[in-house]
């Protein structure tokens, strides 16, 4: 029985040691769809930015992630030189597209870990082979609908990590830390311990958005939605027959909430022109499958209600968009700018960004790097 306790202080001996290196946190570099972002903060109360780097993604990758990934592993060893980043070891974030996420009723078998029993179920339902899936689950607590405990369960491909792996040792760079979306959105939901309901956290994405329900700093709901900022440019396209670029660019223009529901929109200029697009149909795709996420939170955790929204991700930044969901769903709202709550110790080397502007864009890069090494 001796022997555990001497491999846990020196694991203990080493974990001090590591933080006692002057290089300080690694690097967290995020594979998203519309930037590759590389973040060094320091290891203060409150962090500083030590240096960004943002290298965006060609309008003919956008929705082809097989070319994107590609295309950004072997831009990373450039842009971490762009940023001027220094420094040995680097945490990434899988891309949300690259992970299934799942909530599970699980019934507890004694001797058996909940992880474990998440991860068989996970499998089954993506009919894959244990040994090709990384799991990592969250117990949420005993559903009120069941017996069972509430789980979420996030999956992604062994092989898809690797490569990414693979990608961070050819940059040159140690890799001490795989996180995913929901785990590092955490780390900068804004701390709300002595409220208390839950807040809602809503990450407005290119490809995709996701929700998370936060009470007491835990997380207990999770989900991705497939329709994100891609989604309403599609739609534009639709419209006009015109390319990517351009829909984004008219999508951009919409600073009025009136111009985000058709209605409205028409009854003040019932003939649309190139700078009025209607963007009603991605929208309300979008609110059904957020008040979706409401009402099974309801269902499973009744007891916990929702008191306010925080949005992030760069279609945050779009106010007639934010401004309309925070409308619609009724609640106090926020759009936050993770870049924000760190501060800067003098002139910052930056690459691709805009420091100056809100970056609601940079909340996953931002929650890397705050996450806790896990390699």
């Amino acid at each position: 029985m001796a022997k555990p306790r001497v491999f846990d202080q020196l694991r203990t001996t080493l974990q001090s040691m590591n933080s006692m290196r002057p290089q300080g946190n690694p690097l967290a570099v995020d594979f998203g769809v519309s930037a590759l972002r590389v973040l060094r903060v320091s290891s203060g109360d409150p962090a500083s930015i030590q240096s960004a780097a943002q290298l965006k993604t060609p309008d003919d990758l956008l929705d082809n992630p097989a070319k994107r990934i590609l295309f950004q592993f072997d831009a990373l060893p450039k842009l971490i030189k762009s940023g001027k980043m220094t420094g040995l070891r680097a945490a990434c974030v899988i891309p949300t597209q690259q992970m299934s996420c799942k909530h599970l009723q699980i019934s507890p078998v004694p001797g058996v870990s909940m992880n474990d029993l998440a991860a068989g179920q996970m499998c089954d339902r993506l009919g894959c082979d244990p040994s090709a899936l990384i799991v990592r689950s969250f117990e949420v607590g005993p559903s009120k609908q069941s017996n069972k405990q509430e789980v979420i369960c996030f999956g992604a491909s062994k092989s898809f990590v690797g490569r990414m792996m693979d990608a961070i040792k050819r940059a040159k760079l140690e890799p001490v830390g795989i996180h995913n979306a929901f785990e590092t959105l955490l780390q900068v939901a804004p701390k709300a311990e002595h409220q208390q309901g839950a807040s809602l956290l809503i990450d407005l994405g290119s490809a995709c958005t996701i929700v998370m329900i936060v009470h007491k700093g835990k997380m207990v709901f999770a989900r991705t939605i497939e329709h994100g900022a891609i989604s309403f440019d599609q739609a534009i396209c639709k419209q006009f027959r015109c390319s990517v670029m351009e829909a984004r660019a008219m999508r951009e223009r919409i600073n009025e909430i009136a111009a985000v529901t058709s209605g409205v929109q028409q009854s003040a200029n019932p003939h649309p022109s190139m700078d009025d697009p209607d963007i009603s149909e991605p929208i309300e795709i979008l609110i059904d499958e957020i008040n979706m996420c409401l009402r099974y939170h309801r269902a499973t955790l009744p007891d916990v209600s929702i008191q306010n929204a925080y949005f992030v991700g760069g279609m945050a930044g779009h106010k007639a968009i934010s401004e309309h969901l925070a409308r619609v769903l009724n609640l106090e709202t926020r759009v936050v700018d993770p870049l924000s709550t760190l501060g800067r110790a003098g002139k910052v080397p930056v690459s691709g960004v805009d420091l100056s502007k809100p970056q609601p864009g940079w909340a996953t890069t931002v929650g890397c790097a705050l996450s806790p090494t896990d390699l």
